[in-house]
């Protein structure tokens, strides 16, 4: 059954495009809605570049036109908008703008002020259906606009959730179906032993990359297709076994070459199995949403041409909030520049790894650690120094604005290296680690893991003047009013850096220390 079949073809089909739509003034109504579309989509682009589990977001706001498209075309008969008290809505929403803008210049990475801008663009689009044609229209329009949300990342608490209890899962059922076929696999958590050999079950191998794009593009076959209510929750309900299913075979598939050949075997088919996987992902969906629309498929008539409809909003009220919009995004970076006007630029600096030491090797960042910290550089390497100490060393950077100041500060090493099968026998304090004008505040722990002691040394660094003279910054989870008074400080991340160190062979930490401070102002390269 194809579309044409299913749907009830009026007379006459609409002539008018919707640009066209509103009569006198309706450029200005349409010119509030795209900016703040645009603003929203600007802002979570962001995402969409360093976070590979949403870079399907890059595809939302087309497929949301589509659809939005399609439903203006078989639009109803206006309804009656009622009384002009309504328009007291979009007027709250104009003005809460500006005090949103400021709390996400200083965290762009809250997911509570992303949803709630999104918020805004939503309340402002449905209040011109409502404007237009009523309830009637603002339910008709109401599945397009709120689909543009599958493009904002989920709750840090759900995808949390979601990502450890698939993670867990994946690798248990991976390592029973392994044994099963004759090939020995143990799985301690996240990852699977194998042949002497670990695999590593990250984000993108346990079903939650692919989970989130088969979520967004079940939504979509479903409103494409205008199945019923049961077939959407259907399909929405398989697009989850879907997406596990197929994660599943790829990390058995990965797990398997891993115990034949090694991590170069893996590394060597990694992306090309999860290209794959997620192409037959997409195919499984789309055949899924023609099965079920077969079975059943609500009939849609193409609307009668009817008489061209008003402005959703005046064109005063839409210019002034069109120059609100723009003022607003003015008033943020001046907040901000009068707390910051006076301080010099800081110093310029980059880690130049001993790429000729002995044995020395990058070792690239899993999809999940990108997808978590989000950094604009990131590197990590190894090797043996003169010593015949082995060094780990990774060093992130964070441009400035990119993410709130907070992020360095809830991921450190008593949380992190306990995951990662260390135990932590003391923390020793700060010491601070000159390199020229440069001052590193580094943290320092001692670890064990194997019998053996690891000397750990984790600094943040703030791209602010006077380095050397900055205490280190506290760790701890930032809450919601730690990042509202950040605001009314005026204070945003002006730039951060983090330098982790891990030291495997001192018989002391003096020894270690001393390694360091001989090792770090040959890694240390100034601007």
């Amino acid at each position: 059954m194809n579309r044409a079949s299913a749907s009830t073809l009026s007379v006459e089909a609409p002539s008018a495009a919707l640009p066209a739509v509103g009569g006198e003034g309706g450029w200005a109504s349409w010119s509030l809605l795209g900016l703040i579309w645009l603003l929203v989509f600007n802002q979570e682009r962001l995402e969409w570049m360093v976070n590979p589990t949403y870079g399907y977001g890059w595809a939302v706001p087309a497929l949301a036109g589509y659809l939005l498209w399609e439903r203006w075309r078989c639009r109803p008969a206006a309804g009656e908008a009622g009384s002009a008290g309504w328009m007291w809505f979009p007027l709250f929403l104009v003005a809460a703008y500006l005090p949103l803008r400021i709390i996400q210049e200083a965290n762009p990475d809250w997911v509570k002020v992303n949803w709630s801008m999104a918020g805004v663009a939503i309340g402002l689009t449905l209040a011109a259906a409502y404007s237009l044609g009523g309830w009637r229209y603002v339910f008709h329009f109401a599945f397009p606009v709120l689909f543009c949300l599958t493009a904002l990342p989920w709750p840090v608490w759900l995808e949390t959730s979601i990502t450890q209890g698939l993670m867990g899962f994946n690798a248990g059922v991976c390592a029973d179906t392994l044994s099963l076929m004759g090939e020995p696999a143990l799985a301690h958590g996240n990852l699977i032993e194998v042949n002497h050999a670990w695999v590593n079950v990250e984000e993108a191998c346990s079903g939650i990359r692919s989970l989130q794009t088969a979520f967004m593009m079940s939504l979509f076959f479903g409103e494409y297709h205008r199945l019923a209510l049961w077939g959407r929750a259907a399909l929405l309900a398989s697009s989850f076994a879907v997406a596990f299913i197929l994660n599943l075979g790829r990390t058995l598939l990965l797990t398997h070459l891993t115990a034949i050949g090694g991590g170069a075997l893996n590394e060597k088919w990694h992306d090309r199995i999860g290209n794959s996987e997620m192409i037959l992902c997409l195919v499984s969906l789309w055949l899924l949403a023609e099965f079920v629309s077969r079975a059943r498929r609500r009939k849609v008539a193409v609307a009668a041409k009817q008489a061209p409809l008003r402005a959703p909003y005046s064109t005063r009220f839409a210019l002034g909030s069109v120059v609100w919009l723009v003022s607003a995004e003015a008033l943020t970076a001046a907040w901000y520049g009068v707390h910051e006007w006076k301080t010099a630029a800081p110093l310029a600096w980059r880690i130049d790894w001993p790429s000729r030491a002995l044995k020395f090797r990058n070792q690239p960042f899993e999809d999940r650690t990108r997808a978590l910290l989000k950094y604009n550089e990131g590197s990590s390497a190894s090797w043996v120094s003169p010593e015949g100490y082995f060094w780990q060393s990774y060093y992130l950077r964070w441009y400035p604005g990119r993410v709130s100041k907070f992020l360095s500060e809830s991921h450190y090493p008593t949380v992190c290296l306990p995951a990662a099968g260390m135990t932590l026998v003391q923390e020793n304090g700060v010491r601070i680690v000159h390199v020229g004008r440069l001052g590193i505040p580094f943290r320092t722990y001692v670890f064990e893991r194997g019998g053996h002691q690891i000397y750990v040394f984790h600094a943040i660094i703030e791209d602010v003047p006077s380095t050397a003279t900055v205490a280190p910054l506290e760790y701890y989870q930032a809450t919601s009013t730690d990042r509202l008074l950040s605001c009314l400080r005026g204070e945003r991340n002006r730039g951060q850096r983090v330098l982790g160190i891990a030291i495997t062979g001192p018989d002391s930490e003096d020894s270690a220390i001393a390694s360091l401070e001989s090792t770090l102002p040959r890694m240390v390269e100034f601007q």
